[in-house]
């Protein structure tokens, strides 16, 4: 399997690109953002003073924070952006009805 070097790569940025772009087909970013999504939804969920509805509600915005930044950096998609955004507004409205 052949791979191709990066040409004319100056900046960190520019090297994440390329290895996002054709090594990984993509995937490099939103599936670092997913895994910690998970890590940090599981690890919330062993705090025993943490209910559902705050550990969903901290690693969803944690996760939107680090979208926004790929986003920025034009290492993920809008649409990726957009699914942690969506799901920071229904961890707020989980997190708002079970405090009630």
């Amino acid at each position: 399997m052949a791979f191709t070097a990066p040409q004319n790569s100056t900046t960190a940025t520019e090297t994440f690109q390329f290895i996002n772009n054709n090594w990984v087909d993509g995937f490099l970013f939103p599936g670092i953002i997913i895994t910690v999504y998970i890590i940090i939804l599981g690890k919330q969920l062993t705090n025993p003073g943490n209910s559902f509805a705050k550990s969903f509600a901290s690693a969803s915005f944690i996760c939107m924070i680090l979208s926004v930044f790929a986003r920025v950096l034009d290492l993920a998609s809008t649409s990726f952006m957009v699914l942690f955004v969506m799901l920071t507004a229904l961890s707020g409205v989980i997190l708002f009805m079970s405090e009630r």
